[in-house]
């Protein structure tokens, strides 16, 4: 039913939005900086993507202008299942890395699924890549049509992101278009949310809207609930909940964060990453070797693979004063109330089946 009824829409409606993570976010971002100049309908963020497509295009009207899908994969096939409901005309691809399940661990295949959306454009199609992403640079290869980037690079980027700082848990910026430039209050906490965001205001100026407009849409984005979402932490100390899931890619990217916010001490309590396969173990000790490089102040881990990133953080020398380990959930809570206190930030991250959500309610409030 959804193939059919796409079919009565113009190509040039549909955006499609991949990457092996921001995808999400560049959905949100997209559907705001697009609607300061067009009706625009996106996909719920979320979902099952294999229900979210069809059923975000029978929601479809004749009203609509633009119509943002994100088009994620876990498995070989999944995208050709997407190009047969609709062919977008515009497609953005936020970052390639390593993410969940054992077919995704190869950056190679999975650069090779996300290269189908770059290959079905047209040559009046449009391909906007992040150019600090080596694998998302290389589909520009498979591109028929034009080819634009983002990233930090002013001389091969049409839009660039410079001054990139954390201020009272959100990220500023500015955002560059030639020799125009506006300053972007992003309520997104950490430096890796602004590829995102660059991806998204690509996408409008590719569509015309002027980067004052595209600033409006990027600040009006509102952070997303388990996703670097600060908490007040027992005994004045600051939880950033992070519990939606975890990537290894996810993973370092929220300790990068953890090290931005200025704190009396950082604090790191990890679950493991599940449905890596034979990856599991290589990408545990991948990120204890990042702790132990960042000389985080106190971690606390839960059990599973994560008595992996233990047995690694001893070997590398790390004190083990400094690190618990094999942690039930209401042993976390314990701990954390406990321990945490006044200027404590403390990052909790871990695949959503450990439900770290459940140690982050009993242990903190909303801001």
């Amino acid at each position: 039913m959804a193939k059919n009824y796409a079919k009565l829409y113009p190509r040039d409606l549909f955006v499609g939005v991949s990457g092996s993570v921001g995808k999400t976010t560049c959905v949100q971002a997209a559907a705001l900086v697009l609607s300061q100049k067009f009706k625009t309908l996106a996909t719920t963020p979320n979902l099952d993507p294999v229900l979210n497509i069809p059923i975000t295009i029978l929601r479809l009207n004749p009203s609509y202008q633009k119509a943002i899908f994100e088009m994620g994969i876990e498995y070989p096939g999944e995208m050709d299942f997407y190009l047969s409901l609709i062919k977008p005309k515009i497609v953005v691809i936020t970052r390639i890395a390593v993410a969940h399940s054992e077919f995704l661990g190869d950056l190679e295949k999975i650069a090779e699924e996300k290269g189908k959306l770059i290959e079905q454009l047209p040559a009046d199609g449009v391909a906007i890549l992040n150019w600090d992403d080596v694998q998302s640079k290389k589909l520009a290869q498979k591109c028929k049509g034009t080819v634009i980037f983002f990233g930090s690079d002013h001389n091969n980027c049409l839009l660039w992101a410079s001054n990139v700082k954390t201020e009272n848990f959100r990220t500023a910026f500015e955002l560059n278009l030639g020799v125009e430039r506006v300053k972007v209050n992003y309520k997104l906490l950490g430096s890796h949310q602004v590829y995102p965001a660059l991806a998204a205001a690509t996408l409008g100026v590719v569509c015309g809207v002027p980067l004052t407009k595209i600033k409006i849409g990027l600040e009006q984005l509102e952070p997303f609930e388990h996703r670097l979402q600060p908490m007040i932490g027992p005994n004045g100390s600051v939880i950033l909940d992070d519990t939606y899931n975890a990537s290894p890619q996810a993973v370092q990217a929220a300790i990068d964060t953890l090290l931005e916010v200025p704190a009396r001490r950082r604090v790191l309590v990890l679950g493991e990453m599940r449905e890596l396969g034979k990856y599991s173990e290589r990408e545990h000790r991948s990120i204890a070797q990042k702790i132990h490089k960042e000389k985080i102040d106190l971690v606390f881990l839960g059990q599973g693979d994560a008595n992996i990133i233990a047995e690694e953080l001893l070997n590398l020398g790390f004190l083990e004063e400094r690190l618990e380990a094999n942690l039930q959930n209401s042993q976390l809570v314990n701990k954390l109330l406990k321990t945490l206190g006044k200027g404590d930030i403390c990052l909790v991250k871990g695949s959503r089946a450990v439900r770290l959500d459940e140690v982050v309610k009993r242990i903190s409030k909303k801001q």
